[in-house]
């Protein structure tokens, strides 16, 4: 490390390789005519097709109005159709058509290019670690749950990895 230059904290890498990665993944998703958070928005209804758009907002923690306009926007772009609900006229529900289906398909392909990227170099072995320590890092800050097999195995220490 040159001289005088700070070493950054792993919370500081973490973010700036998140953001790294969230930057590749949102130019391989222009490329499809997509935009960010759209990816996520079909890949839900790729597993729960009709979903209502209450249900959508709380599945990825974001506000109604964001949904609203995220539904509009690939309803518009021909991926989604909204159609009323049979049971209660203030909801919609939200379906693939087969232009959506076919570009769930495409923004795995994405993600997959992005993560073989990301990980190039990286053995079998440090995925695995990398993996571990993350889901650590996310049950730490609440936000998951621990894995079944952690308690089986524990993960590294970071210097088994920087190693």
């Amino acid at each position: 490390m040159a001289r005088g230059k700070k070493k950054r904290s792993a919370l500081t890498e973490l973010g700036l390789a998140a953001r790294a990665s969230r930057t590749t993944l949102s130019e391989k998703l222009a490329v499809l005519d997509l935009y960010p958070g759209q990816d996520a928005v079909l890949q839900v209804l790729a597993e729960s097709d009709g979903m209502t758009l209450r249900e959508l907002a709380d599945r990825l923690a974001v506000r109604p109005p964001t949904i609203t306009k995220t539904i509009a926007r690939l309803t518009a772009q021909g991926h989604l159709e909204k159609r009323p609900s049979a049971s209660d006229a203030r909801q919609s529900h939200a379906f693939l058509t087969e232009r959506g289906r076919s570009a769930v398909d495409a923004v795995r392909e994405a993600q997959k290019s992005v993560e073989r990227l990301a990980l190039a170099g990286f053995t079998p072995k440090e995925r695995k670690a990398l993996r571990r320590l993350l889901v650590r890092v996310q049950v730490n800050l609440g936000e998951a749950e621990p894995e079944p097999d952690e308690a089986a195995e524990p993960a590294p220490a970071l210097a088994e990895i920087e190693s």
